[in-house]
């Protein structure tokens, strides 16, 4: 009963910060009638070169972020996941090597917590089971922002964990492009190409993209007697090989200097095979994905007596996947499976400037269908749907010459879902389920800038998520459904500093660092549990809590160093009261984690060294098996010299196994390298 007191508090809080600040901004309309010039002036200033109409004004955004550019990872034989994994309050999750699924959590969210958009496109879907980062090319890849807690209003869904946004690659004035190849420990082989022509007013780009591995590296087998080393077995990973293609293509028109359109297309097609528990020789399980997303994307700004700026966008997406598991080797029972996800979505963007604020109204709709077949027993599933109706609103107000700037913004989101597909253990058809509910979601955030260089920030919201058809329902003999699973809600809260100086010292060139304490109150969270035969079921415990600690810094010496630390110390505990499991610690997550990482650039060579440490990991909800500590270092070396770089990376060299999901063990030590070609 006081959580919900507290609610109301906050929710009433909320809606008098709206309207103040709606009534400020009506005001100041009425006493300064004539702000075209200014509001011109304010749209030139906060674009810079990577922003668009849409995008998150990252100068006034009030959530801790991070954006990680191309040229951190250019080059590099690296995957999404292995990039992002570096950051503050990031934890990824691999069943194995390169292209294995690669599960992401931030501030101790789980991965259907986290929202994913390619381009401002979600790629969270209603069937669940969150993101695979492994079917995201990071060729495609021009930046990644991640989000962590508060989720921006420029984002339809507000999540408990945040948002990772990432923006593909863009055409640049004139011809450009790029040829790379690179092969790897494990037969791993990539090669990739990128084109793009702006002569004028229009532009095109094209790139395409092929990532393989064998991924026959040696683990130790256990047997399933962790107890008895007697026969345990040193042996290559088996039927773990995938091949992944990627393609991407842009289309873009400048009308005038203040509209556009822009077409894209990206396609992904993946072939990948699905290794045993037990590392069976005979096992032959795999998991076939198509995907493509469409998208039209318009852009009009500086419109009518308000100068709005404005961007529309209509979105496509289709995705195929095939679960294949003919002889039981990895889930219950043998399963032949097709799974067809349509989704049809359109979103509008409306901004108005003035001297003091950015008002900032979203809509967005889509309806999404999910079709599974039974390839193996004939049995018909009917498809399942999802409609959702969503709106946001808020106001950046920037007060006291830029000292103070206040983002109030609440979300409602409307759900239509029809659930018809889902079947039980034996193959029967479960009761459908037709259900409607909406949602208001209000957040607040705060930026102080006392100082040149230095930023106080705090955030509070409110969040909800429904379950998924994967926990509703089941999926792939992995998982049993369960139709009486409520939606979580709860309330995101947190403080920090950041800091940001440069010095013109012979010795010290700058720093920064950010420290912020977050808070995470979650009522109904879904969680899995397992049973014996590692089968789980998604179930709702009656609360839980995640706070922690979030340290990064960077330092730079000289021209030619720079050290970079991050640190998180997190205790995400179970508090459901039910005996077992009440006061224990999620599964899936790392209590602290710490990285350190040295750079240096001397002339065209660049070099690093970074050491990474994940500590406390369980991975049941009963606290009973508990994950070997991980300690990793990694060192690389790139080369440039005229239009080709030439990179080598070794990681994991201490050659230690570790496995981020139970009985599925990741590479030792590996080795790769690559060539880029420029033009």
């Amino acid at each position: 009963m006081q959580r919900k007191i507290q609610f109301n508090t906050a929710t009433a809080f909320f809606t008098l910060i709206l309207i103040l600040c709606f009534a400020g901004t009506a005001l100041s309309k009425e006493q300064k009638k004539a702000v075209q010039l200014d509001t011109v002036v304010i749209t030139a200033e906060k674009i810079n070169e990577d922003y668009q109409t849409g995008d998150v004004d990252t100068e006034q955004a009030t959530a801790h972020h991070t954006i990680i550019q191309r040229d951190h990872f250019e080059g590099k034989m690296e995957t999404l996941a292995e990039v992002i994994e570096k950051e503050a309050g990031v934890q990824i999750r691999q069943t194995g090597g390169l292209g294995s699924l690669s599960t992401v959590s931030l501030r101790g969210a789980n991965s259907d917590q986290v929202m994913v958009y390619l381009d401002g496109i979600l790629l969270n879907d209603a069937a669940g089971g969150g993101v695979d980062l492994s079917n995201i090319s990071l060729s495609d890849v021009e930046s990644i922002e991640i989000y962590r807690g508060t989720t921006p209003i420029n984002f339809n869904n507000a999540s408990i964990g945040g948002v990772i946004n990432i923006k593909t690659v863009k055409s640049n004035d004139g011809l450009h492009g790029h040829l790379k190849t690179g092969y790897g420990s494990f037969q791993s082989r990539e090669i990739s190409g990128l084109a793009t022509y702006k002569p004028g007013k229009w532009d095109t780009l094209l790139l395409t993209n092929h990532l393989a591995a064998k991924n026959d590296y040696e683990i130790n087998n256990d047997n399933g007697t962790p107890l008895n080393p007697n026969d345990d077995r040193t042996e290559k990973r088996n039927n773990a090989d995938f091949s992944q293609y990627n393609i991407l293509a842009k289309f873009g028109y400048d009308f005038t200097d203040r509209n556009r359109i822009d077409i894209v297309n990206q396609g992904f097609l993946k072939d990948q095979n699905l290794p045993a528990w037990n590392n069976s020789s005979t096992a032959n399980a795999s998991l076939d994905t198509k995907r493509n997303i469409s998208s039209v994307k318009f852009t009009a700004d500086d419109i009518g007596a308000l100068h709005l700026n404005t961007s529309t966008k209509f979105s496509y997406l289709y995705k195929n996947e095939i679960y294949e598991d003919q002889h039981s080797t990895i889930g219950l029972g043998n399963q032949h499976l097709k799974y067809i996800t349509k989704r049809y979505g359109g979103e509008s963007y409306i901004e108005w400037l003035t001297d003091i604020n950015a008002v900032v109204l979203t809509i967005d709709l889509y309806q999404e269908v999910y079709e599974p077949e039974d390839l193996l027993s004939g049995i018909d599933q009917n498809s399942s749907s999802r409609n959702m109706y969503g709106m946001g609103l808020q106001d950046t107000l920037v007060l006291f010459k830029d000292t103070l700037i206040v983002t109030p913004a609440i979300r409602y989101a409307f759900f239509d879902d029809e659930l018809k597909s889902g079947t039980d253990l034996y193959g029967k058809p479960q009761e459908d389920v037709t259900q409607q509910e909406d949602y208001w979601s209000p957040q607040i955030g705060v930026k102080i800038q006392p100082l040149n260089g230095l930023s106080l920030k705090s955030n509070l919201n409110k969040y909800f998520r429904t379950p998924s058809f994967f926990e509703l329902f089941g999926d792939r003999g992995f998982f049993l459904g369960n139709s009486e699973l409520k939606p979580e809600t709860g309330i995101n809260f947190d403080v920090g500093m950041e800091v940001n100086q440069t010095f013109h010292h012979f010795l010290f060139n700058g720093f920064s660092t950010e420290i912020v304490y977050f808070q995470n109150n979650i009522d109904d969270l879904i969680t899995r549990v397992y049973d014996a035969r590692g089968i789980g079921k998604s179930v709702n415990i009656s609360g839980a809590v995640i706070q922690g600690v979030e340290i990064k810094g960077k330092l730079k010496l000289y021209d030619h160093f720079q050290l970079i630390g991050n640190a998180v110390m997190q205790d995400a505990e179970n508090q459901s009261r039910i005996e077992g499991f009440d006061g224990k610690k999620l599964p899936g997550l790392f209590r602290n984690q710490y990285t350190g990482r040295v750079e240096t650039s001397v002339r065209s060579w660049k070099l690093f060294v970074e050491y990474a440490v994940n500590k406390q990991m369980y991975y049941d909800t009963a606290n009973l098996l508990k994950a070997t500590d991980q300690k990793y270092l990694n060192t690389g070396v790139s080369w440039l010299i005229q239009s080709f770089l030439f990179s080598v990376e070794a990681k994991n060299i201490t050659d230690e196994q570790y496995e981020d999901f139970n009985g599925y063990p990741m590479p030792g030590v590996s080795c790769f390298g690559s060539v880029k070609y420029t033009f």
